[in-house]
């Protein structure tokens, strides 16, 4: 039987996270995959001011219990972990059910998501570009199928 091939764009990268490996794909050709990406990029934007400023009001009680540690501490590391929740939600609904723990196991630190973003960059990037070059050649007259 004769057959076709499509393919349509998915990347498929190993994750590794602290020794346990995994896989997790996305298509940066999907039109509806980068909506998302820009959407997030712009909500990530919107909350880090947000969380800045619930930062700066906790940052500026600098008072201390018996033990040296401060007396809001509870709220700082609630903070943290509402971050932490709401970017592993939106990764979860961009990228799939279950990504957020594929990629990040049960950790919650901020400095993850700076390496998740940072680790898939490069593969969107290089997709756009390679979809802006066939468009400017349709657009010059060099169809390319």
């Amino acid at each position: 039987m004769a057959g076709i091939k499509i393919n349509t764009g998915t990347i498929r990268l190993e994750v590794d996270c602290d020794g346990v490996k995994d896989e997790i794909s996305f298509n940066p050709n999907d039109v509806v995959f980068m909506e998302n990406i820009y959407r997030l990029m712009g909500e990530l934007q919107k909350k880090k001011e947000e969380y800045a400023e619930v930062e700066r009001k906790l940052s500026s009680n600098q008072d201390t219990d018996e033990n040296g540690i401060p007396v809001n501490m509870k709220e700082r590391l609630s903070l943290i972990l509402d971050i932490c929740s709401y970017i592993k939600g939106q990764i979860d609904g961009i990228f799939g059910a279950g990504t957020s723990k594929k990629l990040f196991g049960n950790a919650n630190t901020l400095d993850m998501f700076e390496q998740f973003f940072n680790g898939i960059t490069p593969y969107i990037q290089s997709a756009r570009e390679s979809k802006l070059a066939q468009y400017k050649n349709i657009s010059s007259g060099n169809v390319m199928m």
